[in-house]
This record gives C-alpha cells, structure tokens and sequence, in this order.
C-alpha cells in the first residue's frame, strides 16, 4: 500500500483526485512533481503579489491558480510518458516563448509546454524563474507592457 500523499507533505494535497493522479506516477517522476509543486507553494508564500494558490484539476491534470490576487496564468503539471512530463502554461501568454528564449537548452515547445525528463536533475534556480513568470504573469504584463 503506498502512503498517502497528505501525510508526507508540507502542503497537504487538497483532494482525492490530485492524490490519485500523483500516485500513479512513477515513484521517479512523483519526487520531481512534488518537489516542482513545493516550489510553486514556497514562491507564493514569499511573495504577498502572489497570495494563496488554488490547487485543482484542470484537464485531467494537477493545475495552479492565483484564485485572490489574480497575479498568475494557471500552471499544469502533466504526465507525458513514464519517462517524462511537462509543465503546460496557457498557449495565449507568452510564458512559454520567454522560457524558450531564456532557456533555449531546454525542451520548451515556445508555445505552451516545458518538457522535463524524470530522470534528470531539476535546475531549482531555472525553474523558479520559469514558475515565478506564470504565478505573476498577469501583475508582469499590466506593469511592464
């Protein structure tokens, strides 16, 4: 029986259907989400542009929202294949194109999509970068466009 994905972590997991959808990851790619969804709860609660994060399922996936301050573009989390998964962005930001362009080493489709390999490392610094885009695009685009 595998533990229960509330009792293991910082943020709890809201509901059953975020839960089921973790745990049939593989336990590789479970570690990364859950590392990855721990980023997205610590950068909100450091940042009071950000505010409370709304954790739900959107299109069958694990999806972030910025429900109070509206300061965010919702970030899914999805499953690609055993061996990879990606973080999915709305294809009518430009959130994807800045990560494309800022991180061109990287798997960014430009368009809606950072593919990360279950087996490699996380860049923790990178990829903060690329959540705090999404968690704050609205409040970035009324200010800097």
């Amino acid at each position: 029986m595998k533990p229960t994905a509330k009792s293991k972590q910082k943020y709890p997991i809201p509901l059953e259907s975020l839960t089921s959808y973790y745990f049939d990851l593989t336990p590789v790619m479970l570690d990364k989400v859950m590392e990855i969804r721990n980023w997205i709860y610590e950068i909100a609660e450091s940042n009071d542009l950000i505010g409370e994060i709304e954790e739900c399922m959107k299109w069958g996936q694990p999806s972030f929202l910025t429900p109070k301050t509206k300061s965010g573009s919702t970030i899914r989390i999805g499953k690609v294949d055993d061996s990879e998964f990606a973080l999915y962005f709305n294809c009518k930001t430009t959130i994807a194109k800045e990560i494309a362009m800022e991180f061109p080493e990287w798997n960014c489709d430009g368009k809606r999509a950072l593919y990360l390999k279950a087996n490699q490392k996380l860049s923790k610094t990178k990829l903060i970068t690329c959540l705090n885009k999404a968690l704050l695009y609205h409040k970035r685009k009324t200010e800097f466009y």
